[in-house]
């Protein structure tokens, strides 16, 4: 039951839904390729040294000397050519997390603080977390409207309230030289499911203050007996993604090739909320989560009045739609949310049908900072 329900509190908006680097070691005297150009860029010829060392006349050379000039020359005249056809530097993704992790600047990440009465915040030892958790997050400085924004939620499966959930606009972080918000949430079970099957789950993800998309995203769900951490940046200057998924063995490497700007589960909102939203009017994005990237049709159904806890609210209702089979959701089921119809586009319900009835996350409180 509660597997479902973090379905929803992952971002509380789930849809319906290397190559290794080739190293030349023949000839060790060869020069390093320059660490950063494109593939546009050209690429100029080496320039020559000045011979220093005096070279005997061809007539007083020795056998042995003429061989050991003709080798270096012939591993010069290599080095240019691989300079002349190599326009950018080939790096494993490891090569990359390597460096990601190497550029940490804390050693914990900022810590989080309760907002909401009774609200408890989760230890975050033994979680393999992306680089970018380790970074200082400071209040954010942008106009957008959840800037600040923190949202309270009760999840419930038909009408029994399973567990809570918290989505927070942490404030900004500085990733990869972007500004970018950074967007927490956090899932608990009830106290009475707890003995059965306690769930903990944190997720973050970094959102471009300036053009909506994503920087990268951080899962980490404990479940029951069920653990995983899942973490990928969006290299976008090398057109690639790169990061890690831990279960119980070793961390597996994910990679794959980055054409265009995508969102992940969590950003995917809030790019929709940034959207001047119309009935009958579809947004389309494309999304990646894990080694797979999809592209999301949001469809904008209709407007309705809805009473939560936290108050009566005018609404947008929109359902995402993935074009093929689901993943979290059977097919021909659907998810639908309720967007505040004002600057805000607050979500304030959501709801799937499940096998068995229904799973819902309904707000209970929200703040403004």
């Amino acid at each position: 039951m509660l597997r479902n329900l973090t379905v929803l509190t992952l971002a509380l908006w789930l849809a319906a839904c290397a190559a290794k680097p080739v190293y030349k070691t023949e000839c060790p005297a060869a020069p390093a390729t320059p660490p950063a150009v494109t593939q546009n860029e050209d690429v100029p010829a080496p320039e020559k040294t000045p011979q220093t060392d005096s070279i005997p006349p061809a007539t007083q050379e020795t056998p042995a000397q003429n061989t050991a000039l003709e080798e270096k020359e012939e591993c010069a005249g290599e080095a240019a050519a691989e300079e002349q056809t190599q326009t950018a530097p080939v790096f494993s993704p490891q090569d990359q997390i390597s460096a990601a992790r190497a550029r940490q600047t804390l050693t914990v990440p900022a810590p989080d603080k309760p907002s909401f009465e009774d609200e408890e915040t989760i230890p975050l030892e033994n979680r393999r977390l992306s680089p970018f958790a380790y970074e200082p997050v400071t209040p954010a400085r942008q106009t957008a409207p959840w800037a600040g924004e923190e949202l309270k939620y009760g999840l419930y499966y038909s009408f029994i309230k399973a567990g809570t959930a918290y989505i927070k606009t942490r404030g900004t972080a500085e990733i990869n030289g972007r500004t970018a918000y950074v967007i927490q949430t956090t899932a608990f079970s009830a106290s009475v499911i707890d003995p059965f099957f306690k769930v903990r789950d944190v997720n973050y993800s970094w959102l471009d203050a300036e053009n909506f998309y994503s920087l990268g995203y951080s899962q980490s769900v404990r479940e029951g007996t069920y653990k995983r951490d899942e973490w990928i940046n969006f290299d976008y200057e090398n057109n690639a993604y790169y990061g890690e998924l831990q279960k119980k063995a070793e961390p597996r490497v994910i990679s794959g090739e980055l054409k265009i700007p995508v969102l992940d589960m969590l950003t995917s909102l809030y790019f929709v909320r940034a959207q001047e939203l119309t009935v009958g009017k579809d947004v389309v994005f494309d999304i990646i989560n894990r080694e797979k990237q999809y592209p999301l049709i949001v469809k904008v159904l209709k407007k309705e009045t809805v009473k939560t806890a936290a108050g009566k609210f005018d609404c947008i209702v929109v359902e995402p739609q993935f074009r093929g089979e689901g993943i979290f959701v059977s097919k021909g089921k659907s998810l639908k949310v309720w967007l505040t119809d004002d600057e805000y586009k607050m979500p304030v319900k959501m709801k799937t049908e499940v096998f068995i009835g229904s799973v819902s996350a309904e707000l209970l409180e929200y703040k403004r900072n």
